[in-house]
This record gives C-alpha cells, sequence and structure tokens, in this order.
C-alpha cells in the first residue's frame, strides 16, 4: 500500500510539469506573433561579427544587473537555477562546489569565462571545470549564457555552451554604493563600489567585497574576499580599450563527494578547501576604416588552490583514502580578429588566437595510516587557433552565422570544428524561428593527463555533435511570448575514471535531447511572469545505468511585481523532478522531485537608500541535491543597499 501511494504521488509530481510544460506549447500555438521587443539587447558572447542579441540564432539567455539586484541571490549557481536548459546542483549550500549541467552535459563541458579571460580549470579532477563560488554577484553587470557547442568560436572547452560573465562598467558620473547583508546561520556580506568617468571618453570602477556564508548545514561553510576594477578609455570613436582585472581568495569546508555527507558520512571530518584568483585583461578596438575594425584581447589568469580530504569510509561502493595538495595553474591568451563590412547585408571576420597554460600540482594520497604515496605532476600546453566567422542579414529576409576553427595544440592533434545558424523573422515581423548545428570539443585535462596514479596520456578529446530547432511567437500587444526549442547533443569520448584498471578511459559517449519551453506574460504594468519547463532524455551508449544527478524533467515560474513605486516583490518557484544517484555508503539510488520558493522584497525607501527582504526556501522544503547532503532550509536575509 505505501508502494502505491509513493508511485501515486510520483505520477502527479510527473503530471504537475508536465501540465507546465503543455500550458506552455498551448501558449506557444495559440498567440498571435510580434516582433521581439529587444532589439537593443546588447550580447558578445557566441559570435565576433555582431552584438546585437535579434540577430543572433544562437539560443542565447541574458541575466542584466536590474533582475540580480531584484533576485538578491547568494551566488551565481543560484541565479541560474531557474533557465530552461540549465541544471544546477551545489550540495549542502557553497561549500560544496557548484555544478552546472547545460542541456545534459557535463559541468567540466561549458566555457567560463570572465571579462573574457578563459577559467576552467585543467588542473581539477572533475575535468576543466570552474568554481563559480569564487564569483561575487555584487561584481557582475550581467550574464550571457549560450547554448550548444561553441568551439568554432572559442575552441576547447565549449562542447555544452559557454557561460560569459561580465563585471559591472564604470557610471557616466562619479558615485558608489554601499550593500551589507546579514542573515540566519551566520550569513553575512558586504560590498563597496566606487565608478565615475575618467578623462574626456573614459572611466573607472572599483568594487571590493565580502562574504560568509555561514554554516547553514553542518559541515558547510564558505567565506569570500574580492576586489575587481575596470578602466576604460579611448578616442571614443575611432579606438577605445578596456583594462579589466580582479583578485578574490576564497575558504570553504563541506564532507567530501560521495560520502553521504552530513546524513550518511561515516567520517566526521570535512573537505577543506582554499583558492586565490588573479586574472587581468586588456580589450579593445580599432576602426581602421569605414568597413575595416581591429580587435584585440589579450589576457592572464593566475589559479592557486589547495584541499585536504579526509577520505571516504568504505561501504557499498568501496571507499577514498585520505588526500590533498597544492595545485598552481597560469594561463596566458592573446586573439586578434578583424570584422570587415563587405556589404550592407555581409559581415565577415577573422583571425588567430593563443593561449598558453602550465600547471604544477604536489599531490598526494595515503592509501594507509603512514603510507602516503605522491601523486604531483607537472603539465604544460599551449594552442593556436585561426578562425573565420560569417553574418549575412537583410531586412526581408534571414539572418545566416556561420563559423569555422582549427585549434592545434602541440602536444596533441589539430582539431577542426564548425557551426551554422540561421535566424528568420516572418514578413509580417512577428514569428521567428531559428536552427544551430555544430561541433564542439574539449582536450584532456592536466589531472586525467598526468596523474601519476589515473592519468592516462593516450586520452582523445572529448567532442560533441549538436543541433537545435526554436519558434518563438508573441502575442499583438507584446504582453505574451512563447518560445519552443528541441536539441539533441551527441558527446562522444567523454573522460571518466575506470576503477577496473584505476585509469581515466574514453567512454563511448552519452546522447542527451530534449525540448526547452518558456512562457513570458506581462499580466500588467507593475506584474511580469516567466514560466519555463526543460524535459531532457539522457542515454549512456551500450548502457542502461542513468547518469547522475540530472533529472528528467524540470521547470520553475518567476513572478516580478511592483506593487507601488516604492515597493519591488520578486518570487522564485523551481521544480525538480526525480533524479539518479550513487554514493560510497550506499551504492546506487533515486532522490525525490522536490520544490523550491524563493522571495526577495526591495522597498526603495529613498532614491539613494534600498532596503531588501530575502527569504530562501520559504516553504522550507526539506530535500537533497546529493545522497546524505541536506540543502539548506529556510533563511531570512536582511540588506541594506546605500547609492552615493
Amino acid at each position: 500500500m505505501i508502494s502505491a501511494k509513493i508511485h501515486i504521488y510520483s505520477a502527479l509530481q510527473h503530471l504537475r510539469a508536465i501540465i507546465l510544460a503543455a500550458a506552455s506549447l498551448a501558449l506557444l500555438v495559440a498567440v498571435p506573433a510580434v516582433a521581439e521587443d529587444s532589439v537593443d539587447n546588447i550580447v558578445v558572447t557566441g559570435t565576433r561579427t555582431t552584438d546585437i542579441l535579434s540577430e543572433i540564432p544562437n539560443s542565447t539567455t541574458v541575466i542584466r544587473r536590474a533582475e540580480i539586484e531584484a533576485r538578491n541571490e547568494t551566488s551565481v549557481a543560484d541565479l541560474l537555477r531557474n533557465l530552461a536548459g540549465v541544471h544546477v546542483i551545489q550540495p549542502s549550500g557553497q561549500g560544496g562546489v557548484a555544478r552546472i549541467f547545460l542541456r545534459g552535459g557535463d559541468q567540466n563541458l561549458t566555457m567560463v569565462l570572465l571579462d573574457g579571460v578563459r577559467v576552467n580549470d585543467p588542473m581539477d579532477s572533475r575535468g576543466s571545470a570552474f568554481d563559480f563560488s569564487v564569483v561575487n554577484l555584487n561584481d557582475i553587470e550581467r550574464v550571457e549564457i549560450v547554448r550548444g557547442p561553441q568551439s568554432a568560436v572559442y575552441g576547447s572547452d565549449a562542447i555544452a555552451g559557454v557561460i560569459n560573465i561580465i563585471t559591472r562598467e564604470p557610471a557616466d558620473k562619479l558615485g558608489g554604493s554601499v550593500f551589507a547583508e546579514v542573515g540566519a546561520d551566520d550569513y553575512f556580506q558586504a560590498a563597496l563600489d566606487i565608478s565615475g568617468p575618467a578623462g574626456e571618453t573614459g572611466g573607472f570602477s572599483i568594487r571590493v567585497a565580502t562574504k560568509d556564508d555561514g554554516e547553514p548545514v553542518t559541515g558547510t561553510t564558505f567565506e569570500s574576499d574580492s576586489i575587481t576594477g575596470r578602466l576604460s578609455f579611448g578616442s571614443g570613436k575611432s579606438w577605445n580599450m578596456h583594462l579589466v582585472g580582479s583578485y578574490s581568495e576564497s575558504d570553504g569546508t563541506a564532507f567530501p563527494e560521495d560520502s553521504g555527507g552530513a546524513d550518511l558520512a561515516v567520517l566526521r571530518t570535512v573537505d577543506t578547501r582554499s583558492a586565490e584568483d588573479f586574472r587581468i585583461g586588456l580589450n579593445g578596438s580599432a576602426t581602421l576604416s569605414e568597413n575595416w575594425t581591429l580587435n584585440l584581447l589579450a589576457t592572464w589568469y593566475d589559479h592557486e588552490s589547495g584541499f585536504f580530504s579526509p577520505g571516504v569510509a568504505p561501504g557499498i561502493r568501496g571507499s577514498v583514502p585520505p588526500n590533498g595538495g597544492d595545485a598552481t595553474l597560469q594561463r596566458a591568451d592573446l586573439a586578434v580578429n578583424a570584422v570587415v563590412n563587405i556589404s550592407d547585408a555581409v559581415k565577415a571576420t577573422f583571425g588567430v588566437d593563443y593561449y598558453d597554460e602550465d600547471g604544477v600540482s604536489d599531490g598526494f594520497v595515503e592509501f594507509f595510516p603512514g603510507f602516503i604515496i605522491p601523486a604531483g605532476y607537472e603539465f604544460d600546453r599551449s594552442v593556436v587557433g585561426i578562425f573565420g566567422e560569417l553574418h549575412y542579414k537583410i531586412d526581408s529576409g534571414p539572418t545566416l552565422l556561420a563559423s569555422v576553427r582549427r585549434d592545434e595544440p602541440d602536444q596533441e592533434s589539430g582539431e577542426t570544428t564548425s557551426k551554422v545558424g540561421i535566424l528568420h523573422e516572418f514578413k509580417d515581423g512577428q514569428t521567428s524561428v531559428r536552427a544551430n548545428w555544430g561541433q564542439g570539443f574539449s582536450l584532456p585535462g592536466f589531472f586525467a593527463l598526468a596523474s601519476p596514479l589515473v592519468g592516462n596520456a593516450d586520452l582523445r578529446p572529448e567532442t560533441s555533435t549538436s543541433f537545435d530547432l526554436g519558434i518563438t511567437r508573441w502575442s499583438a500587444d507584446k504582453r505574451v511570448g512563447a518560445t519552443l526549442t528541441y536539441f539533441h547533443n551527441e558527446f562522444t569520448d567523454l573522460i571518466d575514471f575506470d576503477s577496473n584498471i584505476f585509469m581515466m578511459v574514453n567512454r563511448e559517449g552519452v546522447d542527451a535531447e530534449g525540448i526547452e519551453m518558456q512562457l513570458d506574460y506581462t499580466v500588467s504594468e507593475s506584474l511580469d511572469l516567466r514560466m519555463q519547463a526543460t524535459y531532457t532524455d539522457l542515454s549512456l551508449k551500450n548502457s542502461d545505468i542513468p547518469l547522475r544527478q540530472r533529472p528528467d524533467w524540470s521547470g520553475s515560474i518567476v513572478m516580478r511585481w511592483t506593487p507601488s513605486d516604492r515597493w519591488l516583490i520578486h518570487a522564485s518557484w523551481l521544480y525538480v523532478g526525480e533524479t539518479f544517484d550513487s554514493s560510497i555508503p550506499t551504492g546506487d539510488l533515486f532522490l525525490d522531485n522536490y520544490n523550491r520558493l524563493d522571495v526577495t522584497a526591495t522597498l526603495n525607501y529613498s532614491d539613494k537608500l534600498n532596503l531588501l527582504l530575502s527569504v530562501d526556501n520559504i516553504l522550507d522544503e526539506d530535500y537533497a541535491e546529493a545522497i546524505g547532503f541536506p540543502s539548506p532550509g529556510l533563511r531570512a536575509r536582511v540588506g541594506l543597499r546605500y547609492l552615493f
């Protein structure tokens, strides 16, 4: 009887997600269309020839500063949770490393940029992943998410897509802000921002931030400090340059992955990790003539990390010995490209880029008490890429975006990738359709190649081929818009650990296909709603085992309500379906689906003073994103922002 009730409840949860998806689809079919109302939405990710969102076929989402402030999330990971095609887990809070799965792809298959600086870490044992916890939300002007492989534009790592985090730009006049917030579980953060003009055409901004996430779950802590700056200068029309840089340091604790977390871990000593990140980048452009523009990007990234893990006690799925170490990664990038206006309808770009990365690790593994084996290694790699892109657009016809690229690593065989996208608005300027096809690849990480314990120098690059097809319609009064997108990704030669031979190996791959649905509804001048549902079908080739920590169904409803000139209410409901997971103490299990509701109320007390009240997980939902790792319960936060 109990089993029957569980199955019925599970069926009802799936039915609710299906109804949400069906509602979006029904509105897509029923709503008459209009042209998109965001012609001036500037985007810089996924193309080198245009920066207008309405001219880019890629499936792209832009989160702007106004939305970041209205939502008042505590981390970048939380900011991305409610997006179509994006699934986020961060077991037990920010002390655990966030994983972001784009259209089913592993977290290391998404390229992450900070102001154009590549920050994926090939020293990471998960592959070339990135820890989003080191980025403070107060630093961000906007986040651009491009779904689908972008290796034809960016080269290695851009298999599942690209996430570009762009820091805040200088203000037109001298001023700034102070932000402070406190909350339950000893939560605290503060930030200072100063910005203004520099010279006749330039500007500057500098921000200092500190954060302490407290201990929302037993054993999970996170602290960080950062300073970020930007300096813009130039002649205004003929050339301009932007110097951006940041330094951050962070410390965190959490129970080891696969240990069963705070609920099930036998060993009660937690992992400790620390990181220091320094990045600096110079980018700019020069107008050589009416039809020619030259772009330059030069960056430097230095990442130092340390960790210690007590290991995981023996269980159903083996054990993990104590391990730890320090690692350093240094990377220099240089890119130059020219953009030429061939005609009113055709733009083209061609260029070359180069990066060199050098990693050193002094890790260790303690197989038995007192028996410590060094696991350090050194590895360096340089890659030269040559690329070209064509952008074709006429007023009454389709937009075509095509890219091709050749990458030549110094220690592996070269890779050629290409992509093509088509965007078409019908003659009435209303319904739009888009289609994209592309290839991606990711060079093996340094850990996978060179670790003396599990490394394999013969690993092949991970690759992908992807296709998506989407349609968007808007109501005649621009109050209702719906988008339906089908996608299919084929990931091959994925790198994984083979416990039978105790070595990193290439697997056959994964097929991922699904549907993303989004509905935007302006109910009134004071109320906006956005609803999305995502269905993802993942299959591991030659295996019936599901992929871990990725649900078939997810969905969300986001509300923005301004009941008066002084009040802004932002609420977001998130639904995540049942997910498969595994841990050492339990073996394979399925985690229950869950719902989460977050609310933020902003009171504009005056033109200069804002008061914020946020309640995370306001329904106090008891759920876990990984076996034995309970997510933080209800937490209230109170903040103040003063503008000067």
